[in-house]
């Protein structure tokens, strides 16, 4: 999803972060909590590799994160949220998220995640006591220092975090050591219906939810997995076709529960040409595109795995419109 290009307030705040985590990892660095002044201002989306640089020496995780010239909005978030002196604790096991991505993250839930207070929560979420190496994590729940266990799965020899592939592991660090991933993870904030109505960009889909009475249904034990359409997927909708559905309660009725498969199921469980059998009992189409991003019915997933108590949501850009 597109961002608004960096503004030079936001560019300079990210290089005062950047330059007070640097100097936090000196040699001769203050161990005073006050010398760390957080910047004020949100960081923004940057352009950056794919690629991760093991740095030539090693530093603790903090400095680590930093040579390698991809975790720059990690690190920026770190100082935002008063982490940096945690993180030179340890030893910690961190899944790293690059920059990239939190480019894939809509603006709106990265504002909103400060704006509740959960920023410190979702970082810690990706930080585990202990130094754990890849070959040694395995399949099975991990206690995180935010205190929400995160889950483990391999397919093959490739290694999963809720569902969420590390791409590259073992990154040393002098108080533990980094695993990187691709997608930034969501703790749970509670259940399907919590999460829809706590986080921006579902009002249409949490309305039309209560409409169809299905609230308690999604408030229920579960598990269900849903593909949950943004409020611009909608809007892009033709009005003629949304007020169809509006107005026809089994419609409308059909059309939410085929975003909704029984079972908690990550994106790393499907694989390319697999099917879904919708609560409504219809069928999806799971493919998987040269670079695995995994699409539904054609529309790539834009967010995938974000937890609930009582599932899992990934997030659509696109309705899914059901045969007929």
């Amino acid at each position: 999803m597109p961002h608004n290009p960096v503004s030079r307030q936001r560019r300079a705040a990210i290089a005062v972060a950047l330059t007070t985590v640097f100097a936090l990892v000196g040699a001769s660095c203050s161990d005073d909590p006050a010398d760390v002044a957080p910047p004020t201002t949100t960081p923004a989306s940057t352009v950056t590799p794919t690629t991760v640089d093991v740095p030539l020496s090693e530093q603790d995780i903090v400095g680590t994160a930093l040579s390698a010239n991809v975790f720059t909005q990690l690190a920026a978030y770190v100082v935002n949220a008063g982490l940096v002196e945690t993180l030179r604790g340890g030893p910690f096991t961190v899944f790293a998220p690059t920059d990239d991505a939190f480019e894939k993250i809509p603006a709106d839930i990265l504002h909103a995640v400060e704006d509740n207070d959960l920023l410190a929560t979702v970082l810690t979420y990706h930080v585990v006591p202990g130094e754990i190496a890849l070959a040694d994590l395995k399949d099975g729940e991990l206690q995180t220092v935010a205190g929400i266990p995160l889950t483990i799965s391999h397919v093959g020899e490739q290694v999963y975090v809720n569902g969420t592939a590390i791409v590259a592991g073992d990154v040393g660090a002098t108080n533990g050591v980094i695993h990187v991933i691709g997608d930034v993870m969501v703790p749970p904030i509670g259940d399907i219906i919590d999460v829809a109505t706590t986080l921006p960009g579902f009002e249409t889909l949490a309305t039309l939810v209560t409409q169809a009475d299905l609230v308690d249904t999604l408030k229920g034990d579960g598990p269900f997995t849903v593909f949950a359409p943004l409020d611009a997927a909608f809007e892009a909708l033709p009005q003629a076709t949304l007020d169809a559905v509006t107005a026809d309660p089994e419609l409308l009725a059909t059309v939410l529960t085929y975003h909704v498969v029984p079972g908690k199921i990550s994106l790393s469980d499907m694989a390319d040409g697999d099917t879904l059998e919708t609560v409504a009992g219809i069928e999806l189409e799971i493919t998987k595109d040269d670079a695995g991003n995994t699409l539904i019915n054609g529309i790539p997933v834009a967010v995938g795995n974000v937890q609930a108590t009582n599932g899992v949501i990934h997030v659509l850009g696109e309705v899914l419109v059901p045969p007929s």
